[in-house]
């Protein structure tokens, strides 16, 4: 499949997941694309790095426009540096990802993808740029019944669950 239709499947799929106007079960399926185009680029190119964080910047570039659209009414430039920057950190896991993987293998390079994006996700609650608005375990909060749980795990244990169900079914 195109790289370019993958990469931008992934960022509707987690965009129309969103809690305002989505359905959160499609972030659960909202990854694969990205993984699949991960393998694909591990495959094909030398300059794989570079590609995987240019598609995945496009799929979250996306993700974060569409359902952070709003900002743009209080401030043009600080819109578009939310929206850059959180698709940079965000790019920057699949880039990481993509490199442990290729050092030592699939089944630690899935885990650290885990690892490391609920690590992003941490440390994007408590630095001086902190924008909570698109941590993934955020996308039930429209249905507060689904994650009583959150009590004893906080919102990156629905980080947690969304990234291993995308994992699993990958």
């Amino acid at each position: 499949m195109n790289k370019f239709i993958l990469s931008i499947i992934s960022g509707l799929l987690l965009a129309f997941s969103w809690v305002e106007t989505g359905f959160f079960p499609l972030v659960f399926f909202a990854f694969v694309p990205l993984l699949i185009l991960e393998k694909d680029l591990s495959f094909s190119t030398k300059n794989s790095s570079l590609l995987i964080f240019g598609y995945s910047f496009l799929s979250f570039f996306l993700f974060n426009i569409i359902t952070t659209y709003w900002i743009w009414h209080a401030s043009i430039f600080g819109a578009f540096a939310a929206f850059t920057i959180n698709a940079i950190l965000m790019s920057l896991v699949m880039v990481l990802f993509h490199k442990v993987k290729y050092v030592l293998g699939n089944k630690k390079g899935y885990l650290f993808l885990i690892f490391l994006w609920i690590s992003m996700e941490y440390l994007h609650l408590n630095w001086e740029l902190a924008w909570p608005w698109l941590t993934l375990g955020n996308v039930f909060a429209s249905c507060p019944n689904l994650v009583q749980w959150y009590e004893y795990t906080g919102v990156l244990g629905g980080s947690l669950w969304v990234l291993v169900i995308n994992v699993l079914l990958y």
